[in-house]
């Protein structure tokens, strides 16, 4: 007397499969999932982008070149003072 397939009209489906899910909410799902697996090394990329010219050499190159021109500035300074003022006193300090 207890028949297990009998229906009220429509076909039997599994509960779950009847559900429609819209395309909006895979797309979402989709794209939150990928910030997911993303969001660690988001912040990383970003500071490498930022601090580029640090990696590929630019501010070692700039750092020298600065100092080449301090050492040059500095040099030729000091020969107009000398020219300026004469030779700097040199103290014996040996009794």
């Amino acid at each position: 007397m207890s028949e297990q397939n009998f229906t009220f009209n429509r076909p039997f489906k599994p509960f779950g499969m009847n559900v429609r899910v819209p395309e909006r909410t895979l797309q979402q799902a989709g794209e939150s999932l990928e910030g997911l697996v993303k969001a660690p090394a988001a912040p990383l990329f970003e500071f490498l982008e930022e601090n580029e010219g640090v990696f590929n050499g630019d501010v070692a190159f700039e750092i020298s070149k600065t100092n080449a021109q301090n050492f040059n500035i500095g040099s030729a300074m000091r020969m107009e003072n000398e020219k300026v003022n004469g030779q700097t006193p040199k103290f014996d300090m040996h009794f």
